[in-house]
């Protein structure tokens, strides 16, 4: 069943039995086919017995699904596609007893070039050769488009990030990495530490080439601007006001930044002039490199205002 909001009736929202708590995500971008591939675990408390569940999901493919609760699994029998509200409504074999429950997903997608969800990018490198990046745009609504998940800010959860990428290139996730493991075949597995309890929205993950440059605040949070590669001292200005706007906000209103980093990083394609994704901002260039020197105190202001804010 989708419910629609009291307060707004073109606002639908799913109806399950459960709680998520958890997500373990695993994705392999590939950044000359313009794919990646997924395998998701999602953790939850099933309140009631249930022979179904409700996802947000849109333009992914799904491969197989299962539920796992103890030493027992049960194969989703089918599932069928809202395409209209992206919604995909998966059946087991069996009804899902109340309890533990964790439920295995592999599928694959596109990185679109619609600049949401997880989409390519172009950029040029500083061998002025045209290159791509994988990045996220996930607020209000197109978390879905990378995993699916339950994608309604109410439903917050921890995320565990893995990437499989190229060996020379970076990823990034919205928490430090916690170990790289080198697979062969000019491949890697990053892997981050878990996010705190969050929405949907705020979960983001990017890889490509990127230069960057660093400091810590005054209460040791790591914090780092990330450009194209050959634009890194163009992140300077950007990184300066990033550290006296954290420093000031700790002090003011007495609570320290609660995550062990924050990066900023600036998209050369990107539609909105910012986006707040819990430890790892993203930016337009516009609104985050410029060069001090020749910048106009009109540019100046408005970085400094822009990375303020976010």
């Amino acid at each position: 069943v989708l419910l629609h909001h009291k307060m707004a009736t073109n606002r639908i929202v799913l109806a399950n039995p459960v709680t998520v708590t958890r997500y373990e995500l695993t994705l392999t971008p590939d950044l000359d086919k313009f794919t990646f591939g997924g395998l998701l675990k999602m953790f939850f408390d099933v309140r009631e017995a249930t022979p179904t569940l409700r996802l947000h999901a849109r333009a992914l493919t799904f491969q197989s699904i299962s539920a796992r609760q103890g030493a027992k699994e049960t194969k989703a029998a089918s599932y069928s596609i809202d395409l209209k509200n992206h919604v995909i409504e998966i059946t087991f074999s069996e009804a899902l007893a109340p309890g533990a429950t964790v439920v295995s997903i592999e599928y694959t997608g596109e990185l679109n070039n619609q600049l949401a969800g997880f989409y390519r990018c172009a950029y040029t490198n500083a061998r002025g050769e045209k290159k791509m990046m994988a990045t996220t745009q996930f607020e209000p609504l197109d978390a879905r488009r990378a995993l699916p998940c339950i994608d309604e800010p109410a439903e917050k959860a921890v995320f565990a990030v893995t990437m499989v990428v190229g060996e020379h290139l970076t990823a990034l996730s919205n928490m430090p990495e916690t170990v790289t493991t080198f697979l062969g075949n000019g491949l890697k597995k990053v892997s981050f530490m878990d996010t705190p309890k969050m929405s949907t929205y705020l979960l983001a993950f990017i890889v490509g080439e990127f230069d960057f440059v660093q400091t810590r605040t005054d209460h040791g949070v790591m914090m780092r601007v990330y450009t194209p590669p050959g634009k890194a001292h163009l992140g300077q200005f950007a990184l300066d006001c990033g550290k006296k706007s954290l420093d000031f906000f700790d002090e003011f209103f007495g609570l320290a930044y609660p995550l062990p980093k924050i990066d900023m990083i600036a998209v050369p394609e990107f539609a909105m002039g910012a986006m707040e994704n819990w430890g790892l901002v993203t930016y337009r260039e516009v609104d985050s490199l410029i060069d001090p020197v020749t910048a106009s105190p009109q540019q100046r202001q408005r970085v400094c205002t822009v990375v303020a804010h976010e």
